[in-house]
């Protein structure tokens, strides 16, 4: 078997540029796939469904409620009031004198207009409609509710027979309305099944103002618009009207029972309540979820089943009208454009990323988006949808992997077509693949790997008396055998000089694992040599560290290596075994902690032409004898107790006479009548 040096030369002229047109062009394919994806993912048919039925309450929730305004306050009709006033269990049969005297309470606080969710439909004698009137009149700033009726007509003349839906207002009875400020309706439109808007006028009739929107007319008075700084925020509100949409979103502020709710029996058995200068609502509240009758699905629906009432939305309505706080949807133009924003930022921060970068970018970015809409929803009252933008991130994250995969493919192609007359392709696919960027001609890599470098004890003399002939065929020998260890262990042999090779693990990815495979691959080349009959015994060094892969020279000639201290510490370390008379020596940092691999330590060393002492460990093929004396030994030696090493030393020779580390202590140690050697450091001469 033959094996091809790894030693390439590599001329000046073999260099060349790259297009940076290309990432541009991935870049702007990449903006424009996100955008597209957030664009449908906006548009899809029920994704309008999904932001109002998922995203919606949970910007509700994560916001949270928020304190409940002071500008409008429920005087709530409810069972418990009820039993309380010894008034009927069904709310519809209480006597309207209850409803004078919440009026009259209202007025006296000094309520700034009053709104009454209860419709009185026709006359009940002797049941205090007379009080009522009184109490409204004498109010003059309430609002009673009208009942909305749907007729279906037939239009003469025409095959559209019973075709033509007629909505009208059914006004209380008429001693009552006459005496009410205004008479408003509240139809609520549905979206599709919940509540999420509410129109300032009814759509049908365009000069009926809803119960909210006439209760800020009511209050505001007849202000001169447009709207003007020295006004009320009631007068500006009522300008708004005018010129805002009809339809608005509902901003809630909080889950049911949330707003400033006094029980009636609270209103008319306790002292007036300082209402002054607010709206008052009079309805139906209840507490709990099966007592409340007038009740709407909403985004901030409880979990036990408990809805908004319908009062509770007409006071969220008329406080979001008159606070100027309805939820805004952000225009089509401001979500496409944030769209195209977020996707150019996206690509331009996602592609030069590498796997696990671009993830969490991707996971930052998905938070981001969170968080702005998060921001714009509870603090400007702007709606986004988030689906979009969380789209936006998933693709970008899916696309740039796409591009980086086939980038790196592209390259490593080039890489091989470049390198063919230099280096193997398995090393070119190698080195790409381990350090997640292809070497180039004139651009060295940097890289974290574990060295691997071996030398042939002997090849000297065996050369002698080998024609070249054989020669060549045995070192061919030699190194098929030296060679296929470290290939089993995923190594990359990047050099091959005469009898001494040097293999690469990159930890980048690997970790410890590499260098546990480095250990293994060079006590496997050990056991592949034991049996080789050329008479060529092989010392190993191992070392983990920082290097570069690139090309080295001058002139005309390069050639391409690994270059870096970690190198010719390796070196150093294989020098190392001749003088201990050992194999295979690791540094401490390839051990480390490793499990797996028999090794002892076997001291710390200068060697030669360093400045810093390095812990070297034996690997060990075979268990060695009396391995806890010689330990012992060792950190007596390092302590500086001399005649305690020299005795443990010999005793370990005693037992064991083929340890050729314990001879070398032994050794070094002779002559020393107790002088204590630096720091149990022994200097490695050049």
């Amino acid at each position: 078997m033959t094996t091809q040096i790894i030693r390439p030369a590599v001329g000046r002229a073999q260099t060349g540029g790259v297009d940076q047109r290309k990432p541009l062009r991935s870049g702007l394919m990449l903006a424009a796939v996100v955008w597209l994806a957030g664009l449908v993912a906006w548009q899809l048919p029920g994704a309008d469904r999904f932001e109002r039925e998922v995203t919606l309450p949970w910007l509700f929730a994560q916001r949270g409620p928020l304190p409940a305004p002071a500008e409008a306050t429920i005087f709530a009709i409810d069972s418990a009031s009820a039993r309380r006033l010894g008034l009927p269990s069904r709310l519809a049969d209480w006597p309207r004198r209850i409803h004078a005297d919440l009026i009259g309470r209202a007025a006296q606080g000094r309520a700034a207009v009053i709104a009454v969710d209860v419709y009185f439909a026709r006359a009940r004698s002797g049941d205090g409609d007379a009080a009522l009137a009184g109490a409204i009149s004498d109010a003059g700033n309430v609002v009673l509710f009208g009942n909305l009726e749907r007729q279906v007509q037939d239009v003469p003349g025409t095959q559209a027979q019973g075709q033509l839906r007629v909505d009208r207002l059914r006004r209380p009875y008429k001693p009552l309305a006459d005496a009410a400020a205004a008479v408003a309706t509240f139809a609520l439109p549905k979206s599709p099944t919940r509540v999420d808007t509410v129109w300032t006028y009814h759509p049908a009739m365009p000069t009926l103002a809803t119960l909210p929107a006439a209760a800020v007319q009511v209050q505001a008075g007849s202000p001169s618009c447009p709207a003007k700084p020295q006004m009320t925020r009631a007068q500006r509100a009522a300008c708004d009207l005018t010129v805002g949409a009809n339809e608005r979103m509902l901003n809630f502020y909080g889950p049911p029972r949330t707003l400033n709710i006094i029980p009636a029996a609270d209103v008319l058995l306790g002292q007036v309540p300082d209402v002054a200068g607010r709206a008052v609502f009079i309805g139906h509240v209840e507490p709990y979820f099966p007592n409340q009758l007038d009740s709407f699905l909403t985004a901030v629906s409880r979990p036990d089943g408990l809805d908004l009432s319908g009062v509770e939305i007409a006071t969220t309505a008329y406080l979001n009208l008159l606070r100027g706080e309805s939820l805004k949807p952000a225009s089509p133009g401001i979500i496409a454009g944030g769209l195209l924003v977020g996707a150019l930022v996206l690509a331009a921060s996602s592609l030069p990323l590498r796997p696990v970068g671009a993830s969490v970018l991707a996971v930052t970015l998905a938070g981001a988006a969170y968080l702005a809409v998060l921001t714009a929803f509870g603090r400007f009252h702007v709606w986004l949808p988030l689906a979009p933008w969380w789209a936006e991130v998933t693709v970008a994250l899916l696309g740039t992997l796409v591009l980086r995969a086939r980038d790196s493919g592209r390259e490593r192609q080039q890489v091989a077509a470049a390198f063919r007359h230099y280096l193997p392709a398995h090393v070119v696919e190698r080195v790409a693949r381990e350090t997640g960027s292809a070497p180039s001609q004139s651009r060295p890599v940097p890289l974290r790997a574990v060295c691997l470098i071996s030398d042939a004890a002997g090849y000297t003399t065996v050369s002698e008396h080998l024609p070249a002939a054989a020669l060549r065929e045995l070192i061919n020998q030699y190194y098929a055998a030296l060679l296929a260890p470290i290939r089993v262990q995923g190594g990359i042999v990047t050099d091959i000089v005469g009898d001494s090779a040097l293999a690469l693990w990159p930890v980048r990815h690997g970790g410890i694992a590499q260098q546990l495979r480095a250990c293994r691959a060079a006590l496997g080349i050990q056991q592949a040599l034991a049996g080789f009959g050329g008479g060529l015994p092989t010392r190993v060094g191992l070392h983990v560290g920082e290097l570069v892969l690139g090309p080295v020279g001058a002139l005309d000639h390069y050639e391409y290596r690994a270059v870096g201290d970690v190198v010719n510490t390796a070196s150093r370390i294989e020098v190392l075994n001749k003088r201990l008379g050992t194999q295979v020596l690791a540094s401490h940092e390839v051990i480390g902690s490793l499990t797996g691999v028999d090794c002892r330590r076997v001291g710390r060393f200068r060697l030669a032409g360093k400045t810093d002492a390095v812990v070297l460990y034996e690997l060990l093929a075979v268990p060695v004898a009396a391995r806890p004396l010689f330990e012992w030994a060792l950190d007596a030696f390092a302590a500086g107790d001399v005649g305690a090493a020299r005795d443990a030393f010999a005793e370990v020779l005693a037992t064991d006479p083929g340890d050729t580390v314990a001879a070398f202590y032994l050794a070094s140690l002779q002559g020393q009548n107790d002088k204590v050697p630096s720091d149990g450091v022994i200097v490695v001469p050049k």
